[in-house]
């Protein structure tokens, strides 16, 4: 989706699209949502192409952008790492969309890179709950598998989870989560894993 945002960030030279390996030059997507004068600015721009979702969401495709560095939400992710991004206690709340695509085409060049970008916690009925948890909640529905889970942020950090046993997954994890719930999102790391 191309949205006013990235619309600012090309005004401000942000955005060049000169090295990426494939559709060089240009900003590719499938669909805008945005203001009026994003739709004014797009109406025959050169330097956005608008492609089918077929090849915007190929993570073939993605995966030959150069120094792609992929980044998506989470809604809530367990201590495995799977990534809730679509739904809330059971309820689609919206589209699957790219998440896994972009995840997954990140890992299919050597200079890529993934990012999961979350607050640590949200307020639901006045009660603050984290949103790293030990196992995804009834009626979640997962997004993006463990195994492509990458790198996750919150701003308390970053866990690199490459390369991790499942325990030293879930431990990094649990370290990033907001201090408050720390101590038990240890506790249940160290019973995940091997014995």
């Amino acid at each position: 989706m191309f949205t006013t945002g990235l619309m600012h960030l090309h005004q401000a030279g942000k955005v060049t699209n000169d090295a990426k390996g494939v559709f060089d030059g240009v900003s590719v997507t499938t669909f805008a949502l945005g203001t009026a004068d994003l739709y004014h600015w797009l109406d025959a721009n050169a330097g956005v192409a608008f492609v089918p979702v077929d090849i915007v969401n190929d993570p073939t495709v993605i995966g030959q952008n150069h120094k792609l560095v992929s980044i998506n939400g989470a809604l809530c992710l367990d201590l495995y790492g799977q990534v809730v991004a679509d739904s809330i206690d059971g309820k689609q709340i919206s589209g699957v969309g790219g998440h896994e695509d972009f995840v997954a085409g990140a890992e299919l060049h050597p200079d890529a890179h993934s990012l999961i970008c979350l607050n640590a916690t949200a307020t639901v009925g006045g009660a603050v709950r984290s949103r790293i948890v030990p196992f995804p909640p009834e009626g979640a529905v997962v997004s993006t598998p463990r195994h492509h889970t990458g790198v996750v942020v919150t701003e308390f950090g970053a866990a690199d989870l490459y390369g991790l046993t499942v325990r030293e997954r879930a431990r990094a994890l649990a370290d990033i989560a907001h201090p408050d719930f720390r101590g038990r999102l240890h506790e249940v790391a160290e019973t995940l894993g091997r014995r």
